[in-house]
């Protein structure tokens, strides 16, 4: 597929905001030029550009159609960490088809509260660059009161049982824990709700232990079956 933006429609229109309209420059895209939105709900549209303008753009829908993919009923819930290896994380939450991401405040992390739309965009470019019209699910919390159902829970955890893939299966969100490991309290009201899982003797940085869990959701869930 070309380049893809995103926008929101409004009648037969679509306004694109500053950050499309910089990527419609980027891309040399001028105006009268057809291109593809998406509305990050499912929808994919073909549109005519009528206007670049110096921070808002607007297109004409010509065609829309909801697009079928491949969305992994799973929730990712990630400490609030360094920037740059969470935002890594939810890039590839995103490029595998993760409904829902959670990020929580653990005592051993910083608030991401003020940071939201940050993230939002950083889920909107990684929808854009692999073609997902579905964005996922985002919520930050500044605490562990984790929105997921305990027995379709696990946490990813040294301390846990070594993880098979029959257990992986019965599972819907995972839980990945801080780089700094949780405190003990944390640890011992994650062991009273969910179960507590490890990927062997291999000491694993949050986000590869996070990713290596996604791919083995991504197969256990077959989204490369055609249905």
């Amino acid at each position: 597929m070309p380049h893809l933006f995103y926008g929101k429609p409004n009648g037969e229109f679509i306004v694109l905001d500053a950050h499309e309209t910089q990527h419609l420059k980027v891309v040399r895209i001028r105006e009268e030029r057809e291109v593809f939105i998406t509305d990050g709900e499912g929808k994919l549209y073909r549109c005519q550009i009528l206007k670049i303008g110096k921070n808002e753009s607007i297109a004409r829908i010509m065609e829309s159609k909801e697009r079928r993919e491949k969305i992994l009923p799973v929730t990712l819930c990630v400490a609030s960490q360094h920037w740059e290896r969470l935002r890594w994380l939810v890039e590839k939450a995103v490029e595998v088809g993760i409904a829902r991401i959670v990020v929580y405040k653990p005592s051993r992390g910083r608030s991401y509260s003020d940071k939201v739309e940050k993230i939002k965009l950083v889920i909107r470019n990684a929808a854009k660059q692999c073609a997902r019209c579905r964005f996922p699910e985002l919520q930050v919390l500044d605490n562990l009161d984790l929105p997921v159902e305990p027995s379709k829970t696990f946490v990813l955890h040294q301390s846990g049982e070594p993880l098979t893939l029959t257990q992986a299966a019965q599972y819907r969100n995972i839980v990945v824990g801080p780089e700094g490991d949780f405190t003990e309290s944390e640890l011992e009201s994650l062991r009273s709700k969910y179960r507590l899982f490890n990927l062997g003797e291999t000491i694993f940085r949050f986000e590869t232990a996070a990713l290596l869990v996604m791919g083995l959701m991504y197969f256990l869930n077959d989204p490369l079956e055609e249905g």
